[in-house]
């Protein structure tokens, strides 16, 4: 029925469009606008490198610094959703704090705001379709026949083509809109008539997943005298409210740190609106004064309405700035981190964060670190050993001689299957799922985790088979007992040494001494008939599997500290 319903809709639009050139010519010039602006986006994402990202990371040291950073890369790649999802990409990985996240999406509403300045400045005067056709060509030509950074500069050309012709379609498909629809179709001198033209702007943002589209719309339907400058500016405050639907749903499959920064945004556009759409003629009589004190003519209403929608913002900024240290904390009393997450669930593989190159390397970092420190205490447990007589101090001889409980033990294998392979699923997925542009850098270290992580899991299931025999052969009258806390002291001291220092030469030293000490004996007992041969290979077997753990561990040094 969805289907259906979807086709009849299909159909039922390409039948009025081919009936309404006008209307026609209308949605095409939409849609390449929208079209420009994703291959705008793409472009910026392709070239920045990260570097955006880590700009973006620095500036929110200060709320200051974050909101001009935030307002200057949102003016540079013309998206606050790209942004907001960006911020939201930083809370959940942890690399920013909720208040600076905050503090660059308040710039990133003040950023949108360029885009109405360029339109209204130059989109509406100007023959851009003059100037779309050879951007156009060398975009579709460059992102062809090239590829690295040159094809992401043709990415962005093809996208300001797109847009200039969008805006161009935009302007004729008004112009011939003569008898149509009005948009001020719901015009009146009422009071309540504004709070329904903010609902349209609203609306159309959130159809159209773009207030820069919205305020296309708005400012071509007002040079072109299609709808009035007061309900133009209610639409205006409704697009910056519906760009709050972007962040809503980009956390609903996130995390609790995304769901307070959406709902900081939720929160900050509704408050600016209300005081927007409250003082909308006093703010109205601000822009005439100031119109006519900066040299505007009384019908440069486009103009106007990018001073506006500026105002209106940095007014929001102002009220709002105080309360950022209330307002986050607020946030997370509604919002609490679970307190307990299901052993085999990721903490940081939020979906956001798949959207940028340095946030997908981050989830990836954390969530690869909390698997090294399950598969380091599930290696202890794998020795016969608790973790305390491994971390943080040198191992004794006193404890490996213990008496050992084989019921006390749980089994690696058991554990491995709860705590380690579901969350390594998680980690594979996430890294097969990263398909924003990444510099060599970014491509070499996140294969470098991946392969880390294969290793630190290879190194358990080593741990897995040394731990059976260990457990078989635990009691303190067997004969290899004496061979087994040797290695078990030398794995300890391994394991000691990578969390002390994981770049040191002599890890692996002790298992190695332990193992030729042992082939040595094994011969000479072999000889002399105090072992049985049976139990002989047993022994090989372990020290060929503490050399193989080892080994892998050495390749993956994990971090217990953190």
């Amino acid at each position: 029925m969805r289907r259906r319903l979807a086709l009849f809709g299909l159909f039922a639009a390409t039948a009025l469009l081919l009936a309404r050139p006008d209307l026609a010519t209308l949605a095409a010039g939409l849609g390449l606008f929208l079209w420009g602006m994703s291959h705008l986006e793409e472009g910026v994402k392709r070239l920045s490198g990260g570097t955006l990202d880590r700009w973006l990371h620095s500036a929110t040291r200060s709320p200051a610094r974050a909101i001009g950073m935030g307002a200057l890369a949102t003016a540079l790649v013309q998206s606050s959703s790209l942004i907001t999802l960006l911020a939201m990409s930083f809370v959940s990985a942890g690399l920013i704090t909720l208040a600076g996240a905050i503090a660059l999406l308040f710039g990133a509403n003040l950023g949108t705001t360029t885009g109405a300045w360029l339109i209204a400045s130059a989109g509406l005067r100007f023959d851009l379709a003059h100037y779309a056709m050879p951007l156009l060509a060398l975009g579709l030509l460059g992102s062809r026949l090239s590829r690295g950074v040159l094809s992401g500069i043709a990415g962005l050309v093809l996208g300001i083509g797109l847009l200039f012709l969008g805006i161009d379609f935009m302007k004729l498909g008004f112009e011939t809109w003569q008898d149509g629809l009005r948009l001020d179709g719901l015009g009146g001198d009422q009071l309540w008539h504004w709070p329904l033209f903010v609902l349209f702007g609203i609306i159309a943002t959130v159809v159209m997943q773009s207030s820069h589209a919205t305020l296309l719309l708005t400012l071509t339907a007002l040079a072109s005298g299609q709808l009035p400058y007061l309900p133009a500016l209610a639409i205006a405050i409704g697009a910056n409210v519906g760009t709050t639907v972007t962040a809503v749903l980009g956390a609903l499959a996130a995390g609790a740190a995304a769901r307070r920064l959406a709902g900081a945004h939720v929160v900050f556009n509704l408050v600016t609106a209300a005081i927007a759409l409250l003082l909308l003629m006093p703010l109205a009589w601000l822009v005439d004064g100031i119109a006519t004190v900066i040299g505007m003519t009384d019908t440069a209403w486009p103009l106007k309405l990018a001073l506006f929608h500026t105002l209106f913002n940095l007014l929001g900024i102002a009220v709002m700035l105080p309360l950022i240290p209330r307002l986050a904390s607020t946030l997370e009393r509604r919002f609490p981190e679970p307190t307990r997450l299901p052993p085999a669930q990721a903490r940081y593989l939020d979906k956001a964060a798949l959207e940028h190159a340095d946030t997908a390397t981050a989830a990836m970092e954390q969530e690869c670190q909390r698997l090294n420190r399950r598969a380091y205490h599930l290696l202890c447990t794998a020795i016969l050993m608790p973790s305390a007589d491994v971390i943080g101090h040198p191992p004794q001889r006193e404890a490996v001689e213990a008496r050992i409980d084989p019921d006390t033990w749980p089994a690696v294998n058991a554990r491995y299957q709860e705590r380690i392979k579901p969350l390594l699923a998680e980690i594979l997925a996430f890294h097969s799922q990263i398909d924003t542009p990444l510099t060599d850098k970014q491509q070499t270290h996140l294969d470098n985790l991946r392969d880390q992580a294969l290793r630190m899991v290879e190194a358990v299931r080593f741990g897995e088979v040394l731990q059976r025999s260990l457990l078989r052969h635990s009691a303190s009258t067997s004969p290899l007992r004496e061979a087994h806390d040797e290695l078990r002291l030398a794995l300890a001291l391994g394991l000691n040494r990578l969390a002390e220092a994981p770049e040191a030469s002599d890890i692996g030293d002790p298992v190695q001494a332990v193992r030729y000490r042992w082939q040595h004996e094994l011969a000479e007992r072999l000889r002399q008939q105090r072992l049985d041969p049976w139990l002989a290979s047993t022994l090989m077997n372990d020290l060929h599997q503490a050399s193989r753990l080892i080994a892998a561990l050495i390749h993956s040094p994990p971090d217990p500290t953190r």
